[in-house]
């Protein structure tokens, strides 16, 4: 996630520097080896690649002013993939792919020991080897009982890439960042009716590598900062509310002062404190106004995460297997939107009107460069976000694998997503357009939404309701629930109401908007590929930035939570006691 020029992609001789990195000699050099390995009877290997993730990690999380904990860490997460048969047909695509001899996720010495880092991948690579040709014998087996409508090719072609961009350098600020983190948690002492609360600080330094037998070899910084801030509170029927935020940078000279980010949760604490005496909302059906961190958060979720189509595997004869397909599968050349939106996805972009974009990478995690990639035109979808793996209609990458995926392939995800409206309107006039659909409609009031539990701060619980509810209610995906909404009457007074979820929710309600403002909301946040990431994930991440603007439904459904509601505590907080 460092800065990088173009003129750095070079396809040249290794700079010196390389040359000297151990890590990156001894992968080099095991698999000038390992593309000779062979079994008899079996297919050879035709693809090897190395990738190593080496880390400096520091966390600390403090509440009320307190800390909890804190520590740091050294992770180096080595990668082994070896496919055997050719790209026509190999081991991966397969239920079974990732069950035969894994690779990786062990954590390797810390010190640069060149023997030490060979003797590693030469065992991780003999593992990985034989189960790769165990995966491929089974697939040919399962195979011969099925019948293919549709025969792809299990991996496309992708020009070799030499880059150096150099080596991180860890610059993790322990003591000050400890102490940030206490005085920033501090802040809910003034808002004695929040029953939970924590502030965390988490910094990566990390070095990325990676080396095929096709000529790539990569070596870059991956350097990530976040603050992330939770609270959670129980209104006086015994729901269960909460919110969250997080600040994020990929260099440290990048992040907001401590200034903002106590504003920010000021802000956060009081509107969740308010949501305690708001009313419950109630089942609804009309027109909705989406501005703020909303309107990207929403599509984040329901066009971003679209947008990635994802290989259905060779499954056993007889298996049943659940398998997640994408809304918008099958749908090249639908419209999806009002013709005058396009959404173009950048990852080359570091920065927008002076803002960091957090999806920025110089090269994925297949090798790839990518390249801006224009998703959807005039409001019908024209690409998605590949990978090497071939999907139906798209042979090559476009430089989207941003994550480890399933049955041996990469996870594809957007990066920096633009959505672009052609024809807007003053953002204080989609209020005075909701009024008026409104008033047309007899309605009593409309709803209005400035922000998302996105990502969620939801308990798992809560999110196996909502799951739930998307396949009972409508079939649509999961979609985080409204945090802060409205309802907003003919004489345009707001009053916040609490306790909604969407009903629905899916790609065709983007049909329905009438209605874009002229401004733009900025939001970032950290993804694990899951719909509904947590606020607080951990493992392999990536970042994700969304610049969208204000958007106006004609038709939206919403609906009041139905759950049974814990107990309030026996007696108040003692912080509550000593505040009267």
């Amino acid at each position: 996630m460092k800065r990088a020029a173009l003129a750095l992609f070079v396809v040249a001789a290794l700079c010196p520097a390389q040359e000297q990195d151990v890590l990156m000699r001894a992968m080099r050099d095991e698999l000038a080896r390992a593309v000779t390995l062979r079994l008899p009877n079996s297919p050879a290997p035709y693809y090897i690649e190395y990738g190593m993730d080496d880390v400096d990690t520091f966390h600390v999380s403090a509440t009320l002013g307190a800390l909890i904990n804190r520590g740091d860490n050294k992770i180096r997460a080595p990668r082994v993939n070896v496919r055997v048969g050719d790209a026509r047909f190999d081991n991966t695509n397969y239920i079974f792919s990732d069950f035969f001899g894994r690779g990786g996720g062990s954590r390797m010495p810390h010190e640069d020991s060149y023997d030490v880092s060979r003797h590693y991948f030469w065992l991780s690579t003999d593992r990985v080897f034989k189960g790769a040709v165990q995966a491929v014998a089974r697939k040919q087996s399962a195979l011969r009982n099925i019948t293919q409508t549709e025969k792809l090719n299990d991996f496309a072609k992708a020009e070799p890439l030499k880059l150096d961009l150099g080596k991180s350098r860890p610059a993790a600020q322990r003591e000050a960042w400890t102490a940030t983190a206490k005085r920033l948690s501090a802040v809910f002492n003034e808002y004695p009716r929040l029953t939970n609360s924590v502030v965390e600080i988490d910094s990566g330094f990390g070095t990325s590598y990676l080396v095929n037998n096709e000529g790539t070899e990569i070596r870059y910084p991956d350097d990530l900062v976040t603050v992330r801030v939770r609270a959670s509170a129980q209104a006086k029927d015994g729901m269960l509310l909460h919110d969250g935020l997080s600040f994020h940078a990929r260099a440290v000279g990048s992040m907001p002062s401590e200034e903002v980010m106590r504003a920010g949760i000021h802000e956060m604490a009081k509107n969740l404190t308010a949501s305690l005496d708001a009313p419950l909302g109630e089942d609804y059906s009309g027109p909705v106004l989406v501005e703020g961190a909303a309107a990207p958060q929403l599509f984040a979720q329901v066009i971003g995460n679209n947008l990635t189509l994802t290989r259905k595997p060779v499954s056993e004869p007889g298996r049943t297997f659940p398998f997640p397909v994408s809304d918008l599968e099958g749908r090249l050349g639908s419209r999806i939107l009002p013709e005058w939106i396009d959404v173009v996805d950048d990852p080359t972009l570091e920065s927008y009107k002076g803002a960091e974009l957090l999806g920025y990478y110089p090269v994925d995690m297949e090798g790839v460069k990518p390249v801006p990639v224009t998703a959807i035109e005039a409001g019908k979808v024209k690409s998605y976000m590949l990978t090497r793996q071939p999907v139906r209609g798209f042979e090559g990458s476009n430089g989207r694998a941003r994550l480890p995926g399933a049955f041996g392939a990469k996870m594809a995800l957007f990066s920096n997503l633009f959505v672009k409206a052609k024809e807007t309107s003053p953002d204080a006039d989609l209020k005075k357009k909701l009024i008026d659909l409104v008033n047309q409609r007899g309605k009593p009031y409309g709803v209005l939404l400035r922000k998302l539990d996105f990502p969620t701060t939801s308990t798992s619980e809560e999110i196996q309701r909502l799951s739930v509810a998307a396949s009972q209610r409508g079939g649509g995906k999961v979609v985080s629930s409204p945090v802060l909404a409205y309802r907003v009457y003919p004489d345009g007074r707001e009053e916040l109401i609490r306790g909604m979820r969407f009903r629905g929710l899916n790609v065709r309600s983007f049909r329905d908007i009438i209605a874009a403002g002229s401004g733009e909301q900025m939001f970032s946040y950290v993804g694990t590929g899951l719909t509904l990431p947590g606020l607080n994930s951990g493992g392999y991440v990536a970042g994700h930035t969304v610049v969208a603007p204000a958007v106006l439904f004609e038709d939206l459904e919403l609906e009041k939570r139905e759950e049974d509601f814990q107990k309030l505590p026996l007696v108040p907080s003692p912080v509550m006691v000593s505040a009267r």
